[in-house]
Formats: C-alpha cells, sequence, structure tokens
C-alpha cells in the first residue's frame, strides 16, 4: 500500500461534522483512513502511546484543548508527527501565529483542495524523514555487523588513510606481529613490507590514488616487527571507517583456499538443517537418469517421500522440535538406505528417493520397508519420544517418461493417492491407469461447472472482516459455493481443484466478480461504503483479458474501485511472479487495493512483498490457529505485522476461531481478523460493524 493510500490520522474537533468533511476529503482523494478522535490533552497522551499516527489535524482552538498545546506537546514528547492547524474561514493571522508556534501547515475549513495537497506533501516529507532514520540505522547495524565480520575473519584486514593504519583486524596484527591495535595505529603501511620493495609499493600507492592503477592487487614481500619476511599479495579496495575515505587491503589466508573450494563444493549440494542432499542437486541426478532411459533403455525409481500430519507434530512441539524430528529421521534413513540411492529434502518435511538400476518391483519392496522403518522409528524430541509415519509416493522411471518434471509429478500424484487413502502406506502412480481416470474425472467435473455457469447454479457468501483497532468501515470477504442438482451447497474442495484442472477457475472469477460488482453498486446507492476482498486465481492471474475485463465493468458501473481487493494466494503469485506483478501493477492504476493471502509459509516470504507492493496481507490459517498456546507462531505474527507496518500495509489474521486469540493479535498489532469465531459466511451483509466484536 503506497503512502498516498494508508493514512493513521489523529482528529482533535469539537465538531465532528468538520473533522468527517475534512476526513471524506481524503478518502476521496484515495487515501484509506485511519481515524482517532480525541478531545483533550489526556486523551491525546493515551491515543500517541497505544496508536501509530502519521499526521495530526487540529481545530486552532475547541474547549478543551488548542492547537498550540498540541504542538508543544509533540515538540516536548520528541515525536515526529506533523501537526496541520484548521482555523475558520478568513481568519489568515491565526495560520500565521499556528505556524509560528511549530505546525508544519495551517488551512482555513473548506480549502478541501489545499487540503489534498497539503496532506500529499506532508505524507512524502514523512517518509522521506522515517526512511532516512532507517537507512542511518541500517547503516549502523552494518558497520557494526561488517566490524565483526572483519574481526573474526581468517584473512588479514587493515584499514589506511594517507599512508597510516587506523584499523586492523586481529589476523593482520598476528601477520606482522603486533599486540594491539592501538600498536599500529599511525604506523605507516610501508613498514608493513620489505624495504627492498618500497620503491614499488610507493609507486603502487602513488598510481592507485591517482585512479591511474589498472590492477588491485600487488604482490610484495611482508615484514614482521621482528624483521621476518614472507611472501604477500594485497588487495586493495576504496573504503570508508567512521565516516572517514581511506583504502581497505586483504590479505587472503592462502593456506585454507583448496580446503574452502572443497567445503563450498559439499555445501552447494547440501541441505543444512538435515544433511541430505538438496533440491537442486537431487534434480540434477533425476535429470541423468530420465536422459538414460532414453539412450540405452536404463531405469529406475523415483520415490517422494512426506511426513504424515507434519502440522501437528509442528504444533505439539513447536518450530525448532518439528526440525529436530526432520533431522532425525533424516539421519535414520540415511544410515539405512542412504547407500542404495540418492537420498533428499525437497522441501519442508517432504524428501525424495532416487533409485537406478532398480525395477519396479524391486522399488515396491524398498517403499514398504521405508513406510515400517519411519513407523517404527522413535525420536527424542526435547526428552519426549515420538513416532511419526509417512505416506510415498512411487514413479518408475523408464522410456515414457519425458523429462524431470513429470517423473516428480508422478511420483507426488503417487504421494496424494498414498495420503488420500489413509497415509502410512505407499502408492505406486501408474500412468496407464491413473491418467485415464483422471481425464474421465475432469471431463465429468468440467461438464458440471459449465452447466453452473450456463445455469447461474453459483451463490456468493460474505464473511466479515473486522479491525481490531476501531477503524470504521464494512469489510467483507467474497466466497463462493456452486450449487449441485438439489440446489444444495457444494464445498470448494469439490470443485475448484476440479475447476483449476479443467482451466475452467478463470470463469468462475468472473461470475464471482460480475455479481459482486453489481452488489457494490446497490450498496453505494444506499449510500453503504463496503469493501469487498475478491479471490483471483491462476487462471485469471495469467488471462491477458482479465484485467481489461474487470477495467471495463468498473468504468460501466461507475464503481468506487478503492473498495475493491483483489487476492493472489502467496504460492501462486511466487509461481507467477512476473505476471502477478503486471496484476498488481494493473490494479493499481485502477486505483484498486491488491492483497497476497496465505501469506508467511513459504520460504524467504518476505521476498514476495519486495517484488509484490500489495496493499493488505492476509497471514496463513496454520500461523493463527492455536496462536495463544503457539510462542513461535507469535513471533512469527509480529515478524510479519512489523514487516508489513515497515512498508505501509494491512495485517489480516484470517481463520481466528477462538476468543483466546484476539488479546495475543492485539498484542501481534494485527490491523484486521477474520474467522468462525466472529461470524461463519453468510449471503446476507448484516453483520453490525459499529457495535463491534
Amino acid at each position: 500500500m503506497s503512502d498516498a493510500d494508508l493514512l493513521r490520522l489523529l482528529t482533535i474537533f469539537d465538531n465532528s461534522e468538520e473533522a468527517e468533511g475534512l476526513i471524506n476529503t481524503l478518502r476521496n482523494a484515495g487515501h484509506i483512513i485511519r481515524d482517532i478522535r480525541v478531545e483533550d490533552e489526556e486523551d491525546l497522551e493515551k491515543a500517541l502511546e497505544e496508536n501509530p499516527v502519521d499526521i495530526i489535524l487540529a481545530k486552532q482552538a475547541t474547549p478543551l484543548i488548542t492547537a498550540k498545546q498540541v504542538i508543544e506537546y509533540i515538540i516536548k514528547s520528541g515525536r515526529d508527527i506533523p501537526v496541520i492547524v484548521v482555523t475558520p474561514s478568513g481568519e489568515i493571522d491565526n495560520a500565521l501565529e499556528a505556524m509560528q508556534s511549530g505546525a508544519r501547515d495551517s488551512l482555513e475549513l473548506g480549502q478541501n483542495e489545499r487540503l489534498k495537497l497539503v496532506i500529499k506533501r506532508e505524507v512524502t516529507d514523512l517518509k522521506n524523514r522515517r526512511g532516512l532514520r532507517r537507512s542511518e540505522k541500517m547503516l549502523h547495524e552494518s558497520e557494526k555487523r561488517a566490524r565483526d565480520l572483519i574481526d573474526n575473519s581468517r584473512d588479514a584486514i587493515s584499514y589506511v588513510h594517507d599512508g597510516m593504519h587506523i584499523y586492523a583486524n586481529n589476523a593482520y596484527l598476528k601477520m606482522f606481529g603486533y599486540d594491539t591495535l592501538e600498536d599500529i595505529e599511525g604506523v605507516p603501511i610501508l613498514d608493513m613490507v620489505s624495504s627492498e620493495d618500497h620503491a614499488k609499493m610507493k609507486e603502487f600507492l602513488r598510481k592507485y590514488s591517482k585512479g591511474q592503477s589498472t590492477d588491485d592487487t600487488l604482490e610484495v614481500h611482508g615484514q614482521t616487527l621482528d624483521g621476518n619476511k614472507f611472501k604477500i599479495i594485497m588487495e586493495f579496495s576504496t573504503a570508508s571507517m567512521e565516516g572517514e575515505a581511506c583504502s581497505q587491503i586483504i590479505i587472503r589466508d592462502q593456506s585454507t583456499t583448496k580446503e574452502l573450494e572443497k567445503q563450498l563444493n559439499v555445501l552447494s549440494k547440501q541441505d543444512l538443517l538435515t544433511g541430505l542432499y538438496n533440491r537442486n542437486y537431487f534434480l540434477e541426478q533425476v535429470d541423468k537418469v530420465v536422459a538414460k532411459t532414453v539412450e540405452d533403455k536404463a531405469q529406475g525409481a523415483l520415490l517422494y517421500l512426506v511426513i504424515d500430519e507434519f502440522e501437528k507434530h509442528k504444533e505439539e512441539h513447536g518450530i525448532s522440535g518439528a526440525d529436530l524430528l526432520l533431522t532425525d529421521i533424516a539421519g535414520m534413513l540415511k544410515e539405512k538406505v542412504g547407500n542404495m540411492g540418492t537420498l533428499a529434502r525437497f522441501e519442508g518435511h517432504h524428501f525424495t528417493f532416487l533409485l537406478t538400476g532398480t525395477d519396479l518391483k524391486q522399488a515396491e519392496k524398498i517403499a514398504g520397508g521405508l513406510v515400517k522403518l519411519i513407523q517404527d522409528h522413535s525420536s527424542d524430541i526435547n526428552g519426549k519420544l515420538v513416532n511419526a509415519k509417512a505416506s510415498i509416493g512411487l514413479a518408475h522411471i523408464n522410456e515414457t517418461v519425458k523429462n524431470t518434471q513429470e517423473a516428480i509429478n508422478r511420483a507426488i500424484k503417487g504421494f496424494h493417492a498414498a495420503e488420500k487413502a489413509g497415509g502410512n502406506q505407499y502408492y505406486v502412480y501408474n500412468p496407464a491407469v491413473e491418467d485415464l481416470e483422471e481425464q474421465e474425472q475432469i471431463a465429468h467435473w468440467s461438464h458440471r461447472i459449465k452447466e453452473a455457469l450456463k445455469h447461474n447454479q453459483f451463490k456468493l457468501l460474505y464473511q466479515p472482516i473486522v479491525s481490531l483497532h476501531g477503524e470504521t468501515g464494512e469489510h467483507y470477504e467474497v466466497l463462493v459455493r456452486m450449487l449441485d442438482e438439489q440446489g444444495e451447497d457444494l464445498p470448494p474442495s469439490e470443485f475448484i481443484p476440479a475447476a483449476n484442472q479443467a482451466d475452467l477457475m478463470k470463469y468462475i472469477d468472473r461470475w464471482v466478480i460480475a455479481n459482486t460488482f453489481k452488489v457494490l453498486a446497490e450498496r453505494t446507492q444506499q449510500q453503504k461504503q463496503t469493501r469487498f476482498f475478491i479471490k483471483i486465481s491462476q487462471g485469471s492471474l495469467i488471462d491477458p483479458e482479465f484485467i481489461p475485463w474487470v477495467s471495463d465493468r468498473i468504468k460501466s458501473l461507475r464503481l468506487d474501485a478503492t473498495l475493491l481487493v483483489f487476492e493472489l494466494s502467496e504460492d501462486t503469485a511466487l509461481n507467477n511472479i512476473n505476471a502477478a506483478k503486471a496484476l498488481v501493477d494493473a490494479f493499481k492504476q485502477l486505483n484498486c487495493r491488491t492483497a497476497l493471502e496465505n501469506f508467511g509459509i513459504e520460504q524467504n516470504t518476505f521476498q514476495s512483498i519486495k517484488q509484490l507492493p500489495v496493499d493488505y496481507l492476509k497471514i496463513h490459517a496454520s500461523l493463527i490457529q492455536n496462536l495463544a498456546q503457539n510462542v513461535e507462531h507469535q513471533d512469527k505474527v509480529k515478524e510479519i505485522t512489523n514487516e508489513a507496518g515497515q512498508r505501509s500495509m494491512r495485517s489480516i489474521a484470517a481463520c481466528v476461531e477462538d476468543a483466546n486469540s484476539l488479546a495475543v493479535l492485539w498484542q501481534c498489532s494485527i490491523d484486521f481478523f477474520q474467522g468462525h469465531f466472529l461470524q461463519e459466511p453468510d449471503t446476507s451483509l448484516s453483520y453490525d460493524f459499529e457495535e463491534g466484536f
């Protein structure tokens, strides 16, 4: 969400209509307002302690407090909050007095266009000041981390200004025989070099300082304090130390280069948590086997192994305990079967096992053995014995497998079949049989969905999204249900996967959007300001005609586009990142809002919001469930809300099911929440947002 969209406003007026008029002006300009009303200095102090505030709009004088008192309080508290004073019409002298007392600006009631410009300027200035403070803090932290890295480096590193040492790490001091940094400060760099290389060193430094050197390395003989000489290669680069321009000199520890290369080669193949091979290395090995099946009729098998009910283990033992479980199972598998093939951690609690020169019958025996191995194994997790189970998908690799991805997909489908059958077993995926059944199912559902679209056999449900901080306005998430022949609801888990497989989800999206737009138009005519959150599937995301279609309907119905929020699942967005970037940008141009749902469980999850500047983050349900009892999830949620706050994004806790979570959500600074605890999805838009929860 951009700074032009989100405005945390504190207003001080004795006439609510005056304040509401100013707020409506800003809302019509595209801002989403978080308004906090206060009446006196006590309210002001409490509001500023409990809420982040961007700008204060204060009437010049009310019966309980004056704008001058507000400004004095802000100055005294040391807060960087712009105060804009609103004066009665025609009282220019009062405006000058307000500016002299420390107001950022002053304007008269009724100057709505000027208000927009003043707010735009102040928001931009505030953003720049906050950005500068963050940058200064980050610079300080970076310098501290860099200093720590330098001090602990095995390479000898020093900093030189005008030919004199101003800093050196322990490795550098040890190399040249000095005991402390004080001993070397102010010592010329030439003292570190043998006398026969002084001329060479001086010439290099002369050219380097003038930018005439074509090389930044110099090979000379170093010399210790007691006169011992040795060959060194000095690497020069420009740097700064405590704000002072200088040169950095690095003398590499040559003794560890070969060992380091060896270690890096191992690490490039290894999963750091479990010690097994990593995904990239595993895929390379599958590539080789698939190629051989085409060349000389070789064969193999791919096993896709997933720990059953892993989320329950995570809830019971925490993230660190779950990691211990994975590490222990991985170690056991490596010991028992590691020599039989390539064993890897594919992602999360998913493992893969590649067998070469193995027929399907042998692979089935191994898969059955793995299921039993895991079932019979007990892991010691923080003093508690834990037994896990696993589901395994098995795919034969032969000449019918076109590429690596097809081999992986077949094994994953086998895993899903094993899991669906109850888990703790393996399932062999046979494409000749399974693909035929799958195509029959897709054809069946495709016909049903097309008929439902043709005969309008869908309906909309709405679930309220409520502010935890008293923000006014109606917010609903739009959900869809398909109706069967008897008019009963079909759960989304039945028809949505089928619609995705049949490439029909984009048409369901359009049905939902078109009908939501009609409802929004009706609400607008009724003078009700309702914001709708609408889910977007991958089919719509990659459909080039989708945005023009949405744009035409917004314009034809003359809708307020700021009341529309389009949601993308984080994993869908990351899997189609270029299309997602284009979609978010296009919606911003239409003045629509955007959101990432199911946020927070992807690896490097914050990378997505660096590339996708959405307005809302809807946190994944797995992080919210049992939040009050799970400290690690609380820390994760706080991390997300902090990151969202820094980027002026709003956070939403999805699937809140109990009252105990509310207090924790408040502490985590969540902006909104939704869930069955609040209200189950309903066909009516009847939730009382003013009454609240």
